[in-house]
């Protein structure tokens, strides 16, 4: 690689201000490398140096789990945002890149870690959702753990960066537009995470509630059961010394 394509390298990553993390200069360079020789034919020759420098960042970022703004690649590149997402595919299919980008790498991508584990959560939910449905659904595709990332900043009360996550996803804005939808039916339909333990945390206390009525039931009744009947023959017994004091009371006042 020529020596000014990668003084301009660097220069981008500063701009970043990624210059601190000493794995990203080696890994984009090399992916950039790879690029030249794969892209020979002229694959990728609607693209400037800025742009393919800036996707190749882009890329080992994602590879390294970095953080990248997305925002300022699209100023630095020079592309429009749907022109970028297409080319970060071509690049990504040019340079046999197969690794999915998971949660944790998008969740530090757009500075939201808080809410990685409630992502995580959303995403195994909503597998077993899709799982009842026709046919299978490929979520090696980033759609799905983007969707589940913006979902959890939802749920949390965090404002999600949509148009970063959007981006992220590889997705049109219509098709973002349709997955979010279903997304919204899904849990709508299934109690998840937080969700499911106020769910669990009802039907306790409806059991709790039923088991101290049914105890306040039993407690009235032992309280409300008649006396025990009193034996006939010490009734009678009682009756007659009563009966007999009576009787001589009345002889008294004679």
């Amino acid at each position: 690689m020529a020596s000014g394509d990668n003084k301009l390298l660097h220069q981008l990553i500063q701009k970043f201000g990624l210059a601190s993390y000493d794995s990203l200069a080696p890994k984009a360079t090399e992916l950039q490398r790879l690029l030249e020789i794969r892209s020979s034919s002229g694959t990728m020759t609607n693209l400037g140096d800025y742009a393919k420098a800036t996707l190749c960042i882009d890329l080992a970022s994602s590879l390294l789990g970095l953080p990248f703004d997305n925002d300022t690649a699209l100023k630095l590149s020079g592309m429009k945002k749907a022109s970028y997402a297409n080319g970060r595919r071509t690049l990504e299919k040019i340079l046999d890149i197969n690794k999915t980008l998971g949660i944790g790498e998008i969740c530090v991508q757009v500075g939201l870690s808080q809410v990685q584990q409630e992502a995580a959560t959303l995403l195994e939910a909503y597998k077993r959702y899709a799982a009842q449905g026709q046919g299978e659904t490929d979520f090696t595709h980033p759609q799905y753990a983007t969707m589940a990332v913006f979902q959890a900043c939802k749920r949390a009360k965090v404002k999600p960066p949509k148009t970063k996550l959007v981006t992220v996803s590889h997705l049109k804005p219509a098709q973002w537009t349709l997955l979010e939808k279903n997304w919204d039916k899904f849990l709508a339909t299934v109690p998840v995470g937080k969700q499911l333990g106020k769910a669990q945390e009802a039907r306790e206390e409806t059991v709790v509630l039923k088991e101290k009525g049914e105890e306040s039931n039993g407690a009235g009744r032992k309280h409300a059961s008649p006396e025990k009947l009193e034996p006939y023959h010490n009734w009678k017994k009682r009756m007659l010394e009563k009966a007999y004091r009576e009787l001589e009371q009345l002889r008294g006042s004679g």
